[in-house]
């Protein structure tokens, strides 16, 4: 006699189980039947987890077997090397070229595997919708031209850290791969404008790129990302030295300005760390074509003045994380406008922002929302700052004021009484804590630190924060 679910057809079946998160479920229902075992054998092997390197040894070598039970190579959709990228070597990555049907792949940090390898494996791969190749040092630009030529269908691709990829490469990503949606270049040095140009005008839906220290990339190339990528939601062009207001909805001597037929309101994240050149003017005309701009980075833009912030100021309650570390110009008055009219903010850095005293610290404290704030070297900063971030806050989770040596251990200690919620605290380079009691509380210095630096280390994280309050 059979049970009613004996009856139920296959597709409605593998719906069912695809509820079952556990690989042991679904070996137990393997075992059922031959239609369970059918349905679920596909889904065990969706995404295969490899605990450890023997794990992925074993699996590897089954794929090559002869006559297999199932073609378990065709069951596999998603490949996460992660775990084990220092130790896979060319010899087990090469089997997974059977995976014809692989949707998503990440050999993150997997340095051994060589060049020829990827070029061979890659674009067997035609099914893959995202790819992450991030510190995959031998990765060539062959490599990748080869990937795109085969990858129609690609979405998104990391290939931060890849130093050999030049503009061949990602002008045939561009060429080849229209749906791009999200492009991490991070760290390609060899990039220039031509291929950045390739893939605004080719590629209509991006809507994240990543060009962190490409260091050869100019004003032309981000001008054609502002006037063709409107869907655009992150853009990351931190130490790209060359840029200037003329790359951004700004006025310029030597450029025309550059005119939008549409805004990026769908812009959430900009991210242009230490573009040294930029200027009030630019960040004007970042605001006004871009008004709803969730999480601004602006450290050591150090040309930007109090006019800068005015601008910020108009993204209001839109504006959730901003960082203004090395901005030296900016004073009092920009600060007190920006704490009054974006009231949802919840990171804020103004890190070596000498100009601020108590009173920016006094407005800042009135926001609702905020839990991390970084006042490093704010030198003017008294106890006065720290007794109004204590009183008027209930929800600060992180306090940076390292060199910041005018505290005293009162002012600290009234604060951590008052701030049950707060897990960092850095004090380092602080005078009065110094002492050796003290200090027994804070992490350990990063070994990269030399002497003098870690005899200035004074960090205290998580339980640190709790034995430091419970000792004072």
């Amino acid at each position: 006699m059979y049970s009613p679910i004996s009856t139920l057809p296959p597709e409605i079946l593998i719906q069912i189980l695809k509820y079952l998160h556990s690989s042991r479920d679904l070996l137990s229902t393997l075992r059922v039947s031959r239609t369970w075992c059918e349905c679920a054998v596909e889904l065990l092997w969706h995404k295969p987890a490899f605990p450890k390197y023997a794990t992925l040894e074993k699996m590897a070598k089954l794929l090559n077997k002869p006559n297999q039970t199932f073609t378990y190579a065709r069951f596999i959709r998603r490949l996460n090397f992660l775990s084990l990228g220092s130790d896979l070597r060319d010899d087990i990555f090469s089997l997974f070229i059977r995976c014809d049907r692989l949707e998503r792949l990440t050999l993150v940090g997997c340095a051994h595997i060589s060049g020829n390898i990827l070029f061979r494996v890659l674009p067997a791969f035609v099914n893959v919708v995202a790819i992450d190749l991030t510190g995959v040092a031998q990765a060539s630009t062959e490599a990748i031209v080869g990937f795109a030529s085969a990858a129609k269908r690609l979405q998104g691709i990391n290939i931060s850290g890849c130093s050999l990829v030049s503009d061949d490469g990602v002008l045939a990503l561009a060429a080849n791969c229209p749906l791009l949606r999200r492009v991490k270049l991070s760290g390609l040095n060899l990039l220039t404008d031509t291929p950045i140009i390739a893939l605004a005008e080719n590629c209509p839906f991006l809507l994240e790129i990543d060009l962190n220290e490409c260091e050869l990339i100019t004003d032309i190339s981000i001008r054609t990302i502002w006037t063709h990528s409107v869907h655009m939601r992150e853009m990351r062009l931190s130490n790209c030295p060359a840029l200037t207001d003329a790359g951004f909805p700004a006025l310029h001597h030597d450029l025309p300005p550059l005119f939008l037929s549409s805004s990026f309101e769908h812009l959430r994240m900009l991210d242009l760390t230490a573009c040294a050149q930029l200027t009030d003017d630019a960040v004007e005309g970042i605001i006004s074509h871009a008004p709803k701009i969730r999480n601004l980075v602006l450290s050591k833009c150090s040309l930007l003045t109090d006019r800068a912030v005015e601008a910020i100021c108009k993204l209001g309650r839109h504006l959730h994380y901003l960082h203004l570390g090395h901005a030296s110009k900016i004073n009092d008055r920009a600060v007190r406008t920006l704490a009054r009219s974006c009231t949802r903010i919840r990171y804020v850095d103004f890190a070596n922002c000498a100009l601020l005293t108590d009173m920016s610290v006094f407005e800042l404290s009135a926001l609702p929302k905020l839990r991390r704030i970084g006042l490093v070297r704010v030198n003017n900063l008294t106890d006065e700052a720290i007794y109004a971030l204590a009183e008027r806050h209930a929800t600060l989770e992180r306090i940076h004021l390292s060199y910041c040596d005018q505290i005293s251990v009162m002012a600290v200690h009234f604060l951590l009484q008052k701030l049950h919620k707060l897990t960092h605290l850095s004090l380092t380079g602080v005078p009065a804590f110094r002492q050796p009691e003290l200090q027994r509380f804070c992490r350990d210095a990063p070994r990269d630190f030399n002497s003098a630096q870690r005899l200035a280390f004074c960090v205290f994280s998580g339980k640190g924060v709790s034995q430091l309050r419970a000792y004072l």
